[in-house]
């Protein structure tokens, strides 16, 4: 099991990856049509709140310290899942197929 500094280093690292995936998923529907489009950006909106939540849960954690994070990890790791997941059904709703 990863020390709670590990832990939260790697957290932060899973949510700067996910943030650079949801940039190029905001890029790839910049030119999708006017209604396809706002559907992307009613979810990235949703995303994005459920991304700052995680991130002030994070830092709650840094300023609580090693036995709190001991006590939420679990919430933590279905937060992250939770927001990875979201990302990756908009990014199949709105890819395009591929041809064989």
């Amino acid at each position: 099991m990863k020390r709670p500094s590990e832990y939260l280093q790697s957290l932060g690292q899973r949510i700067e990856e996910w943030e650079y995936q949801l940039d190029r998923f905001q890029h790839h529907v910049a030119d999708l049509g006017d209604k396809a489009r706002a559907r992307a950006d009613q979810q990235v909106a949703e995303l994005k709140t459920r991304r700052n939540e995680l991130k002030d849960k994070l830092q709650h954690l840094e300023d609580q310290g090693e036995q709190a994070l001991e006590d939420i990890r679990d919430g933590l790791e279905l937060a992250w899942d939770g927001l990875h997941l979201g990302l990756l059904t908009a990014r199949a709703e709105f890819e395009e197929p591929k041809a064989d």
